[in-house]
């Protein structure tokens, strides 16, 4: 039939011989091809992400594999079980969290549970204290980053939000820089703390995933993205719902736009 891919012509998961030894024989089953360039794909037991080794890349996953490797105990994430580098990509292997993720239609059935745990995630993330994290994601690193992905053209201008559609990546970065904030509320962050990053079973969140992005940053870095996936999937009364379970008197909206034109680079 037109459209439809055989089974002969899937795209399959090809590991590394160290990768091969140290895991065992599984079904594997490809989940996504993500913005960041790379693919994903998860057994019953495990995660596999292979990333192309590429300039500009917004993150790597070896820094995912190092910011799991802190993260742990700390806040629940994915057990690290392997990570290898081939000539041509990466390849990181995680235990498989038990859950489904926040965007999943079944968890957007319960959306005061979706905001409510949202926003407990977020607040228990933002408490961990900044002088043990090694990972650095303030202006200061993130918006040379955002130029340097501007000038090498690797930024998908198609992909920005509907009302910057029609706007140059170099249009966007130099609003950054003008309008930059004086002063950042420094806290621990995700760097990508949007609906699918979050995996929940009843009442809990079981895991945060896709970490490549996390250090300190200001907490707005994670608050807006976690507002704009909130408003579109659920509307602005949950959108609403969400800041101030999190907290208004954190809030400041003019960084909620500040942040969300940044990820537009990223």
């Amino acid at each position: 039939m037109l459209g439809r891919v055989s089974p002969a012509d899937a795209p399959r998961l090809t590991l590394p011989e160290p990768l091969r030894r140290a895991l065992p024989a599984a079904r594997w089953e490809r989940v996504t091809g993500g913005a960041s360039g790379a693919s994903v794909w998860r057994s019953t037991r495990f995660v596999v992400k292979v990333q192309p080794r590429q300039a500009h890349a917004g993150s790597t996953l070896q820094q995912e594999r190092e910011r799991l490797r802190w993260f742990a105990g700390r806040v629940p994430v994915p057990e690290l079980v392997g990570f290898e580098v081939t000539p041509d990509a990466e390849y990181l292997v995680m235990t498989r969290v038990p859950g489904i993720s926040m965007s999943h239609p079944d968890a957007l059935l319960h959306p005061e549970r979706v905001v409510t745990l949202l926003a407990r995630a977020l607040r228990e993330l933002h408490a961990l204290s900044i002088r043990d994290c090694p990972f650095t994601r303030t202006l200061a690193v993130a918006l040379p980053l955002a130029r340097e992905r501007v000038q090498a053209g690797v930024v998908d201008e198609s992909d920005f939000d509907e009302e910057r559609q029609g706007r140059s990546a170099v249009s966007v970065f130099n609003e950054l820089a003008r309008t930059r904030p004086a002063q950042e509320d420094l806290v621990v962050t995700h760097g990508d703390a949007t609906l699918d990053n979050l995996i929940v079973s009843g009442e809990y969140v079981e895991g945060l995933i896709d970490l490549g992005r996390a250090g300190i940053a200001d907490r707005h870095i994670d608050l807006a993205l976690a507002w704009r996936e909130v408003r579109g999937e659920l509307g602005d009364v949950y959108a609403g719902m969400f800041l101030d379970l999190y907290g208004r008197a954190l809030v400041d909206e003019g960084k909620l736009a500040y942040y969300m034109l940044l990820d537009e680079l990223f």
